[in-house]
């Protein structure tokens, strides 16, 4: 590249010229022009020594040997293999998208710049690892310059570039935008050639700016890699340098040490041959027992020990403050001498078994004492000379008395709170097996009222205005009657996993319009209307009754929540599976609530002042999951709410139902 500002030349302007090596059947003046311009595979810029010199970007080279820690814009990083292979599917995406034969991104190494990345395109006249001096006015370089980017439509026609030497090579238009490094260094840029006019549209401008971010956030990565590097390396130098340090350190004290300890042995082989010693040495032991006697008195267990024929040896205060005799009178004498011979008979048996065994055993130990008789957790173990030999059985006897109280009232709340368990669990058997048996009663005069409002419908002609009114909403309580007592229905059904599905071809579509339609009437009393996004039928294997039960129940939550607000409903198909959304505008759901709705009997608002059973929600997802589908509640309270059902397409259908449930109006009419 080489520049050619003139008079005309706005600020930041620069005319750039391209050179390449030539291509089979190319003549060769045209790579002689490029390594006049200044490109060329390895050549330098010509001046002073690159440790010395300073570009016109304000950078310098760092000399040799400065190591990572130098790092700038300036230094011959090395592009991961990943990145590299990333930035080039970016500028032969760029090349591809802006349909330009060249796009490339450049890199500064005072005192040149590289040609990084070139497009594998047609016609592009750049190879990787071309250099060009700086300060020989390349277009790159008045954007790193600038820092601005720089878009040329027409070297042609403007006074600045019409003599740029890249249009021998047939390309007269250029954008081109800066990237630098995480520190404000300048790395390099990204551009874009052209062999015609070209003003490149903002969206093209706006991809190369993404471009150019993309990089500068691998760049982030690889200063952030090189940073670390260097500090690790700083670290290791300065951690051999303690080692080194803390090496010499011990070696000294290792040498003072040694002589400390042949004086010390001196010292010991001069104080072995006085009698002294025995008399230090007797004091020690008394002391040590002293201290033992206070550590075992101090104990609030029962501390003994006897010797193999079972004479008393050691007792401790706790055993004098127990049993009432003194330890001097107990020392030297048997347990027949202070217990009852049944007791003195099983501490006997004890200490033979911890003995035979050679280790430590446990056991209780039931005690009678003034107050009543106390259990002990004892534990039994021999004590053995320097040979090995057991002498001795040592007797450590802790009172748990109060511990198997509290074991014992434990065991009592647990039984209590199990038989609490079996009657609220028989208590939830009995409600629902009413629930099954009132469902069923209930329906038999509901039929019959059913059948006589619709007779009365059916000669509303001859009725009176007011006494038609009055039949409609007869007829309407009714269905509301039927909806109820088929909703216990189906919890009875679901507590006795007899909720089958009968599944045929369904267009989830056409049955929500038809549920809409049937509740018209609640609409207009409501005040709401219904918006649809429902562009085309989505047909799926579900079963008809149920999925309208779903659908119901989602239609009269919106209704009755919604507060007069739009209801927007749509059905739509994304890839395997169905997509139905009912939103309302209305009073919302507290997030607290949220989590709860779908379960029986719960409600997210006060039943006070909005009725029903709390069963809807329940049901519509217990028949969901019977499809493999979901169901979720998307809400804020004030807001609005948008239950959103998922169901896949398509299902087995191998599993015949073994019990044949009405739809939800009731045996004689579509579910409501």
């Amino acid at each position: 590249m080489r520049t050619g500002p003139d008079d005309h030349t706005e600020p930041g302007a620069l005319v750039v010229e391209h050179a390449r090596h030539p291509g089979p059947g190319e003549p060769a003046e045209r790579a002689e022009r490029a390594e006049r311009a200044g490109f060329g595979p390895h050549k330098a810029a010509s001046g002073c020594p690159p440790e010395q010199r300073t570009d016109e970007l304000g950078t310098k080279s760092p000399p040799p040997g400065s190591g990572r820690g130098a790092q700038s814009s300036t230094v011959a990083t090395d592009i991961p293999t990943d990145i590299a292979r990333k930035w080039q599917e970016m500028t032969d995406l760029l090349a591809e998208i802006l349909r330009v034969p060249a796009a490339l991104i450049m890199k500064i190494e005072p005192p040149e710049m590289v040609v990084c990345v070139s497009s594998e395109s047609k016609g592009n006249p750049f190879a990787p690892n071309e250099r060009a001096r700086l300060g020989s006015g390349l277009y790159c370089e008045s954007v790193m310059k600038t820092r601005t980017p720089l878009l040329i439509p027409d070297a042609l026609k403007d006074e600045q570039w019409k003599s740029n030497p890249d249009i021998e090579l047939g390309l007269i238009s250029y954008l081109g935008f800066p990237i630098s490094w995480p520190s404000g260094d300048i790395f390099g840029t990204i551009c874009v050639l052209d062999d015609r006019a070209n003003h490149y549209s903002k969206a093209y401008q706006a991809l190369m700016e993404q471009c150019r971010d993309v990089i500068e956030m691998d760049l982030k990565s690889i200063f952030a890699l090189d940073t670390r590097l260097t500090e690790e390396a700083r670290a290791k130098e300065r951690l051999e340098q303690q080692v080194a340090e803390r090496t010499a350190d011990l070696r000294h004290a290792n040498a003072q040490l040694r002589q400390k300890i042949a004086e010390h042995e001196r010292t010991e082989a001069a104080l072995r041959k006085v009698a002294e010693e025995c008399r230090c040495a007797e004091e020690a032991l008394r002391t040590s027992q002293e201290l033992l006697r206070a550590i075992i008195d101090s104990s609030t267990a029962i501390v003994s020990v006897k010797d193999i024929e079972g004479r008393y040896l050691l007792v401790n205060r706790r055993f004098e403050e127990l049993f009432g005799v003194a330890r001097e009178a107990i020392v030297g004498k048997r347990d027949d001498d202070v217990f009852s011979r049944e007791h003195a008979e099983a501490l006997r048996a004890f200490d033979r078994r911890a003995l035979l065994a050679g280790t430590a055993l446990k056991d209780e130990e039931v005690v009678p004492e003034d107050d009543g008789a106390h259990t002990y957790l004892t534990i039994k173990f021999p004590l053995r000379d320097v040979a090995g030999v057991p002498y001795a059985v040592g007797g450590i006897s802790t009172d748990i008395t109060e511990r198997k109280k509290i074991e014992a009232e434990r065991a009592l709340v647990l039984e209590r709170e199990q038989r609490a368990r079996t009657a609220a669990e028989a208590a939830v058997r009995m409600r629902d097996d009413f629930l099954s048996i009132a469902s069923h009663e209930l329906y038999t005069p509901i039929a019959g009222l059913k059948l006589a409002v619709q007779g009365l419908m059916r000669e509303a002609t001859t009725l009176p205005v007011g006494a038609t009114k009055l039949a409609r909403m007869a007829e309407r309580q009714c269905q509301r009657l039927v909806r109820l007592i088929e909703d216990l229905l189906n919890v009875a059904r679901i507590q006795a996993d007899k909720l089958e599905l009968k599944l045929g071809d369904v267009d989830l579509r056409a049955l929500s319009q038809e549920v809409v339609e049937h509740f018209d009437v609640e609409l207009k009393q409501a005040g709401s209307t219904v918006s649809w996004r429902a562009d085309a039928p989505v047909v799926g294997v579900w079963d008809r009754a149920r999925l309208e039960q779903v659908v119901t129940n989602l239609v009269l939550n919106a209704i009755k929540y919604g507060r007069g607000s739009p209801i927007e409903i749509s059905v739509a198909a994304e890839g395997e599976v169905a997509r139905l959304v009912v939103a309302d505008r209305g009073i919302g759901i507290d997030a607290s609530c949220a989590p709860y709705i779908f379960e029986r009997f719960e409600r997210g608002v006060s039943a006070q002042h909005y009725g029903g059973l709390g069963l809807g929600l329940y049901i519509s997802r217990q028949i969901v999951d019977g499809h493999d589908g979901s169901i979720r509640v998307e809400s804020e309270l004030g807001a609005g709410a948008a239950f959103i059902v998922e169901l896949p397409l398509h299902r087995r259908r191998d599993a015949p139902p073994t019990e044949v449930s009405p739809p939800a109006g009731g045996p004689d009419e579509p579910a409501a």
